[in-house]
């Protein structure tokens, strides 16, 4: 039986990715039959202007929604007291930060938001923003829910 090269070139490539899993040299970290793959957070440890940060004392709360923002909408102008983890799940992102300028965030990107800091999140492009947003805060008092700014920074 003559193989053709094309054939031999696939079937190589197929055993050389797969020793790669095997030797976990793709990133990927097996557990039994569950595969786990880290998710970069872009500026860690610091959130994504820059900021130093630290976990709230007291008791903790943590929170996760999935937050959806439709085209043509955006968020008021407001401020997180606490570490929030944002993963882009799907659309662009678009943050503005006022002074500190805006940035575009694209479907599996995470960061920390910034801290203390008037924003406003929107839709940048055609396709609604879903992200899945992780506050990290104390319970008493509730430090989850984000606080209205009346200006930019």
């Amino acid at each position: 039986m003559k193989l053709s090269k094309q054939v031999v070139t696939c079937i190589l490539t197929f055993i050389s990715v797969n020793a790669l899993a095997l030797t976990h040299l793709d990133g990927k970290m097996p557990y039994e039959d569950i595969e786990a793959s880290p998710i970069t957070i872009v500026g860690a440890p610091k959130t994504t202007l820059g900021q130093d940060f630290k976990y709230p004392a007291g008791q903790p709360l943590i929170e996760a929604f999935n937050i959806e923002i439709p085209v043509g909408k955006k968020t008021n102008l407001h401020k997180h007291l606490v570490p929030l983890y944002i993963y882009v799940v799907s659309g662009d992102l678009e943050v503005d930060y006022g002074s500190k300028g805006s940035k575009i965030y694209k479907p599996g990107t995470s960061y920390i938001e910034a801290i203390d800091w008037c924003h406003i999140g929107k839709v940048s492009g055609k396709a609604p923003v879903k992200v899945i947003g992780v506050y990290l805060g104390e319970k008493t008092p509730d430090q989850i829910k984000p606080v209205a700014c009346t200006s930019p920074n």
